[in-house]
């Protein structure tokens, strides 16, 4: 039988951080004490099968809150396999699970509020913080794949850490965990004293100095489809506060722990990339002959010139050899050609018809303590900026002074674009200056030629979106690390820190600019005491479901509906309903006569669409071998996959053995026909 794509998920098994634990430490004992303890402490909460007979183990003497030991149990088969590493002070921080019992097909054998019972089981049994106790998220994510996932953070004096945190996951056929990571740092659980939360500032005030200081911000973003080659620009206010919180005490902006910054939604990363990647796989070789008509036909440099133009702009490239150079189309917006000239120290990007400076790149010795300071190097690449793109001058502004850090070896500065007074946040240009020798080291332009901005005329307001962005992501005392890795009680989102609103509509808008859609869909409000509410909230909990928080059970089916509903897992994989149904037609799920995204679905329309998904399409359109199982006539073409219905126990008739194969699928209905096809695979 034909099976749905599965999502695969990468689990990070080797976790660098601990935390205290009522377990004997081992710190400073021999190493197989070390190892013996180890395994003490994983078999002292989780059983391992008898059949992984074989043991590898690693020590990691380097990790930064203490040493840890990586444990490896498999059969010899290598088709089972258990991982765990275990802190020197005997805490589990991550573990996974693999066995056979663990790869059921169809629905879970265990409900979501089982498994999150088993969760809780195993948290008390894995985690020990002598500070505070650990609270499960309200946070949604997909419930699609063979485990069911909960995240849970640590509370102390009522408020939630965001540096500590539990993740598990339990398998959705045994009921078994199947994963575990404990982020969290030893000095933080085990710390005598946190921050008070007496004698803060209310709500009230932090959200006036929030305002005043921090954001929402209203900018422009903008979308890429690279298979339409189309440009969206769109304004949003956004609430990503560049690593920073308000002091709760004293009301002070705070820069907060110099962890990993996620801009806007890793979605957008995740596009990015794929598309960048598709890109590269299709550029095209071109020949000489052919270069020479393209620069002919187009007006474009030679690299001749393209060699000169170069070493014009950036003196240091000086003598040096050209090592290799390629004429490429740009994959972007602005569809330009550009010359990519690779030096001995030095790469450079040019506009294959203007010369202008794209990007280039040269490495310095960071090793000098020498700094010329922030103001000279912010001089140096000013002036950089008027030798490479002065007419850009005017419409840019220094925009990271906030967060700006030369620890690295270079003062890094970025301009972004500005039009209708507010920043293009996907359009700047960075230099990199060096802090010991004051050369500029790197440069970066990106700019769309050709953007249109929508005009700001009746925009919300800074304060009504922070009420938005406050009811999404619950504006209020969390504890957060500081710059300097200290603990420290702040006003910021205990959900997400960055949330994207319209600035016309007011309602959260994913990286794309459409409407934002939760990873699992909303609670449904309407299906309570509905004779298929069991079967519509066990298909949501596997990750099937119909958008939106009304399912509307008695309302027809579309046809999109239908197949949105199938293959809910993969929507995300689709930016819109044209590339769904070439998906649909890829895998002969339905023809191209028969697309038509608003029309209702009847019976025997979605048993033929079931066959198809099952793979038993070819033989249920052999009509003349089936014989009738319903009492009513069933019309000659659709025989076959109404019997193949019949057969696989997935539409069996009404009360009175009829197959109603013109009557219109209800959602009700739908989700009962989904059900039963998804427990034939």
């Amino acid at each position: 039988m034909k099976k749905i794509l599965s999502a695969i998920m990468a689990l990070a098994l080797i976790m660098s951080t601990a935390a205290a634990s009522t377990t004997t430490a081992f710190a400073g004992t021999s190493d197989s004490t070390e190892l013996k303890n180890a395994i003490a402490a994983v078999k002292k909460v989780i059983e391992i099968p008898e059949k992984l007979s074989e043991f590898s183990y690693y020590y990691d003497e380097e990790n930064e809150s203490g040493s840890l030991v990586h444990m490896n149990w498999s059969d010899k088969e290598q088709s089972s396999y258990v991982s765990a590493a275990v802190t020197d002070k005997g805490v589990i921080t991550s573990y996974y699970c693999h066995v056979p019992e663990f790869e059921g097909t169809g629905l879970a054998k265990i409900t979501k509020t089982q498994a999150e019972k088993y969760a809780s089981e195993y948290l008390t049994k894995l985690t020990y913080t002598p500070q505070g106790t650990f609270k499960l998220d309200d946070s949604v994510g997909s419930d699609y794949g063979q485990d069911y996932y909960f995240t849970y953070t640590m509370y102390v004096n009522g408020i939630p850490c965001d540096f500590a945190n539990v993740r598990m996951g339990i398998n959705k056929y045994a009921g078994k965990l199947s994963s575990y990571s404990y982020r969290s740092d030893v000095k933080d659980t085990a710390a005598a004293e946190y921050p008070s939360k007496d004698k803060v500032l209310t709500k009230e005030e932090a959200e006036k100095i929030y305002l005043s200081e921090l954001g929402p911000e209203l900018k422009y973003l903008s979308y890429y489809d690279y298979s339409k080659k189309s440009l969206k620009v769109f304004a949003a206010y956004g609430t990503d506060g560049v690593n920073r919180a308000i002091d709760a005490a004293t009301g002070k902006i705070v820069k907060l722990y110099d962890d990993i910054i996620i801009y806007r939604d890793m979605g957008a990363k995740q596009e990015e990339a794929k598309s960048t990647s598709n890109a590269a796989g299709a550029e095209i070789k071109y020949t000489e002959e052919e270069l020479k008509e393209i620069e002919r036909a187009q007006n474009l440099m030679d690299k001749n010139e393209a060699d000169k133009t170069a070493k014009n702009l950036i003196s240091s490239i000086g003598s040096q050899t050209l090592k290799s150079v390629s004429l490429r189309e740009d994959w972007g917006p602005n569809q330009d050609y550009v010359w990519q000239l690779n030096y001995e120290k030095h790469y450079v990007t040019l506009d294959a018809k203007t010369g202008n400076l794209i990007s280039y790149y040269t490495s310095q010795d960071n090793d000098s303590k020498r700094d010329i300071g922030l103001e000279k190097a912010k001089n140096t690449a000013e002036g950089f900026l008027d030798k490479v793109c002065a007419d850009k001058k005017q419409q840019i502004v220094w925009t990271n002074e906030n967060t700006i850090d030369s620890k690295y070896g270079n003062y890094d500065f970025t301009y972004t674009r500005q039009e209708n007074g507010i920043s293009f946040v996907d359009n700047s240009i960075s230099v990199s200056v060096n802090k010991a020798s004051g050369e500029v080291v790197s440069y970066s332009k990106t700019w769309y030629n050709n953007a249109t901005f929508p005009k700001l005329d009746g925009a919300i307001d800074k304060a009504k979106s922070f009420r938005i962005a406050d009811e999404l992501g619950n504006y209020d005392l969390i504890y957060k690390k500081d710059s300097e890795g200290k603990i420290a009680l702040v006003y910021d989102f205990k959900k997400d820190n960055t949330y994207i609103i319209d600035a016309f509509k007011g309602i959260r808008l994913d990286y794309t600019g459409e409407a934002y859609k939760e990873a699992n869909g909303a609670e449904y409000t309407d299906i309570s005491g509905n004779w298929a509410e069991k079967i519509i909230t066990e298909l949501k909990n596997n990750g099937y479901y119909l958008e939106g928080d009304k399912f509307a059970p008695k309302a027809a089916t579309t046809q999109i509906e239908f197949f949105k509903y199938l293959y809910s897992p993969e929507q995300s994989y689709y930016r819109d309903n044209d590339d769904f149904y070439k998906m649909l037609l890829a895998n002969n799920v339905i023809t191209k006569e028969e697309i038509n995204p608003n029309a209702k679905v009847t019976r025997q329309e979605a048993a033929k669409f079931i066959s198809r998904y099952l793979g038993v399409g070819k033989l249920a359109k052999e009509s003349s071998i089936f014989k009738n199982m319903y009492t009513d006539k069933v019309e000659p073409s659709y025989l076959g996959y109404a019997s193949a219905a019949y057969a696989l126990g997935i539409m069996k008739g009404d009360a009175k053995g009829r197959f109603n194969g013109t009557g219109t699928l209800t959602h009700a209905e739908t989700a009962v026909v989904i059900y039963n096809t998804l427990n034939n695979k």
